[in-house]
């Protein structure tokens, strides 16, 4: 979390959720984090930072039914 908030969270980002299952390898877990962007044009920013420091992501807002199971 700590590499997630220095290294791939824009300065006017927030998280709004988080959420991880517990693993043995915490570094590595799954996690859900919901992140407020202060501009639209900042996502692709964020989704470049995520690839660089290699967070596999999958997006829920294009997915109407994970969406709306996780939210």
């Amino acid at each position: 979390l700590r590499e997630f908030l220095n290294n791939v969270l824009g300065p006017d980002d927030d998280i709004t959720h988080f959420e991880y299952t517990k693993k043995n390898n915490r570094d590595a877990g799954p996690a859900l984090v919901g992140i407020e962007l202060k501009k639209r044009n900042d996502y692709a920013g964020l989704l470049q930072r995520m690839e660089q420091y290699q967070i596999d992501y999958q997006s829920v807002n294009n997915d109407p039914m994970l969406f709306d199971f996780l939210v």
